[in-house]
Formats: structure tokens, sequence, C-alpha cells
């Protein structure tokens, strides 16, 4: 069920998608272009987290034809410079205005499909809500204000890359959830060909 915020109690909720990387670890290949049971890994997510959002956006910085048959606008990162997901976050600044930003990685198919309602009464007055899957931080599912989006680049500046680091930097509050089946990334072709066996839907 979309969430349908429009008050500023309930602002709307952006999804972005960081799909963004270099592919190290599956031989370069474009990771939320790789086939999960005959679609794109990247479509298994947003067909996951459409329902729970107002809108939603690509980081890619590859490939930006295929990326666009999935019909969302595509941000690439505006430094190229390889500094990771925080790069990717802040890249998408001016596409999210006052929109609250829902980030998630392109690789994680299973996701809940209440993921980002429990983030959102989790948030309240934080700068930040981030997934704790069974003790396991999940730094990169999380739901953020977008006023601290800004705070990113300063970061970036001076050198640093995690996101661990940044979060540690804010008011966050962590939202526990049971299963961390549901939060496996993939991360090479041996996990994408067990995830095949694991998709429930």
């Amino acid at each position: 069920m979309n969430l349908n915020h429009t008050s500023k109690s309930n602002p709307t909720i952006c999804a972005l998608i960081l799909a963004g990387g270099q592919g190290t670890r599956m031989a370069h290949q474009e990771k939320g272009l790789a086939l999960l049971l005959g679609r794109a890994l990247i479509g298994h997510v947003i067909d996951r987290i459409k329902p729970q959002v107002d809108r939603l956006l690509i980081n890619c910085n590859r490939h930006s034809l295929a990326y666009q048959q999935f019909g969302y606008p595509l941000i690439e990162d505006n430094i190229m410079d390889f500094s990771g997901p925080l790069r990717g976050i802040l890249s998408a600044r001016a596409s999210l205005g006052e929109d609250l930003c829902f980030v998630v990685p392109c690789d994680m198919p299973r996701l809940p499909l209440d993921v980002v309602q429990r983030l959102h009464v989790g948030l309240q007055d934080h700068d930040a809500a981030y997934v704790v899957a069974a003790g396991q931080t999940q730094p990169l599912v999380l739901l953020l204000k977008p006023h601290v989006i800004s705070q990113i680049d300063p970061y970036l500046i001076s050198g640093r890359r995690s996101v661990k680091g940044w979060l540690r930097m804010l008011d966050t509050v962590k939202v526990d959830f049971d299963n961390t089946a549901d939060f496996n990334n993939i991360n090479d072709f041996d996990q994408l060909a067990t995830a095949a066996n694991q998709i429930v839907d």
C-alpha cells in the first residue's frame, strides 16, 4: 500500500535505488541488470518498494539506456570519484526536494513489504532511521530527512566514505527486523544463483 504522504507531518517519500557501483565482485558486470529468474535484479527491488513509496529515482553511472527502460528518473553521480554510496545520495539531493529519502541498494530482492512504513514510524524527530536485522546493521536501508543530505558533502571532502561513519554524526534510530535473509545483498554470481532458490513472492 502506498503511504501517500501529503501533509507536512506526513511528507512524500521518495525511494533512491543505488545502482552506481562498479560491480567489481561480479567481473564488472552491471549488478542491477544481472538476471535473477529471468528479470533484472533491480526489477525485483522495484517490485518490492514501489507500493511503499510515492516516487522513485535510480542512481546509476553506467548503462543509462538499459536503466531508462524501467521508467524512472536517473541520477548520475555529480562527481565521478568512485566515493561510494554516499556520493549517490548526495547527487540526488536536488531531485529529492523536501521529500523524505528511502535509500536502498539495487541488490536486495527480498526486501520486506513494510520496510518503509516501519522506518517511517521509527523516524519521528530523528535525522535518519536505519535497519538492523537480527543484530546485523544494514546502513544502506534507511530513511533520511532531506536536510541532512547536505552534510554528506563536507564528510566526503574530508576523505571519509563510510556510511556507518556518516550516520554516527547524525541523530539516528535503529529499527529492528527479525529476518536477515530479507536484507541479503547479492555481491557475486554464487549469491545470485542461490537467491534464485530463495525468492518468495
